[in-house]
């Protein structure tokens, strides 16, 4: 992939690209079937007689499908022919190529540079989508690409590990035309089989059922129509509601025409971003959440990440200490608490990753289900915690998170 009319070829220096034929790695022709045998190339360093450590690639699935996002040039890489070594979202501009500054060539040098001066100049733009979640692009490529590349008795395994939700009929590894009209009815309607926490099925594909009902796809403008259409008839229509909380969360049903009226012009949809429609020029929301506070503790690091339906709180216990879960008789465990500021509340029991008696130590997870109360993504926790060794305890002590 190369992209030689665009300006960070040209300025601020003049970038001459002496192209070559290169051999099409094996990768690309399995990657994109038909592709050529040859590839234009230009070199980036001097070749040197030591094996090169690998650079960077980022994919394409889903990249430019949001705002502000752009792969400029690409490489002979391990993974496809339209994975970028230099792209850009918003700010972040990626140099993806690796060795040492003596190596580059002219057409390096002046390439890096320029690099360097096109990051400058997008400092500050919004990065408005991080990238969460599978696209259905990925399922494609499953059923499409890497299918092929399995051994026979693998195939079916691997197409059950991309969807889920219903059985997979074994016929689907061997019969071409069936695999693409099965494909093709679900693919409107596809949707993550849950919000990513598990990490067994973080990238497993479903048919979203309500979606389907519907009847319109979920990638569609016509499918929040259908949505509003729903509610103007019966303000309390439970399918629209369920779908417009799944894909547009932090709206209210009674507030969704007007959002419409205001902001059609600037929605977008993203699988990549989270399966949401947005509005363009929104900052994206980071799954991580942030510390209240600068003091840290020198026995317990806490982070947090979020989800749509899982707050997943992590300690990282010093060597020696430990907390507790509530299993623990006669303990003080670790408490969790959602704060009234938040748009969400706990919505069930917490998941415990301890050892079976109520001892936390090490690395340990938290897992607090959620569900959102309010508009907006803010989300403002307090954990409390007292460690212990083997004689003494701690003073409790409570963190709070937000984002």
């Amino acid at each position: 992939m190369l992209r030689p009319e665009h300006t960070i070829f040209r300025a601020p220096f003049a970038v001459e690209l002496q192209l070559e034929d290169t051999p099409s790695p094996d990768n690309f022709q399995k990657w994109q079937p038909g592709f050529p045998d040859t590839v234009r190339t230009f070199e980036v360093f001097t070749a040197s007689g030591d094996k090169d450590e690998p650079g960077l690639v980022t994919g394409d699935g889903g990249f430019e499908d949001v705002p502000d996002a752009e792969r400029i040039l690409g490489g002979i890489n391990m993974k496809g022919p339209q994975y970028a070594a230099i792209a850009r979202h918003g700010s972040l501009v990626m140099w993806g190529f690796h060795s040492t500054p003596e190596r580059l060539t002219d057409t390096g040098r002046r390439l890096y540079l320029n690099t360097l001066a096109y990051a400058v100049a997008h400092k500050g733009a919004l990065v408005e989508t991080l990238r969460l979640r599978p696209v259905r692009d990925d399922l494609d490529r499953a059923l499409g690409i890497f299918l092929g590349l399995y051994p026979p008795e693998r195939r079916l395994g691997m197409v059950r590990r991309h969807i889920g939700g219903e059985a997979v009929p074994p016929e689907l590894v061997t019969d071409e035309a069936l695999r693409a009209r099965w494909l093709a009815e679900r693919r409107p309607f596809l949707h993550p089989i849950d919000d990513g926490s598990n990490w067994e099925t973080a990238y497993q594909l479903a048919v979203d059922v309500q979606a389907r009902e519907l009847g319109v796809a979920n990638d569609a403008p016509a499918f929040l129509d259908a949505i509003a259409a729903r509610l103007l008839a019966d303000a309390d229509d439970a399918l629209a509601a369920a779908l417009l909380a799944r894909y547009v969360p932090g709206v209210a049903p009674a507030a969704l025409r007007g959002w419409l009226r205001e902001h059609r012009d600037a929605l977008y949809f993203t699988e990549a971003g989270g399966w949401q429609w947005r509005v363009r020029g929104e900052r994206a929301t980071s799954p991580r959440l942030r510390r209240v506070g600068d003091e840290r503790d020198g026995l317990v690091r806490l982070d947090a990440d979020v989800s749509a339906t899982t707050l997943t709180i992590t300690m990282r216990i010093a060597e020696g200490w430990h907390a507790w879960s509530p299993k623990a008789v006669g303990q003080e465990p670790v408490a969790v608490a959602i704060l009234p500021d938040s748009a969400f509340e706990v919505a069930g029991d917490l998941d415990w990753s301890d050892d079976g008696h109520g001892m936390l130590d090490g690395y340990c997870q938290i897992k607090v289900p959620i569900r959102r109360v309010a508009a907006g993504d803010r989300l403002h926790v307090a954990v409390t915690y007292t460690i212990c060794d083997a004689s003494t305890c701690k003073p409790p002590r409570t963190v709070e998170l937000e984002r």
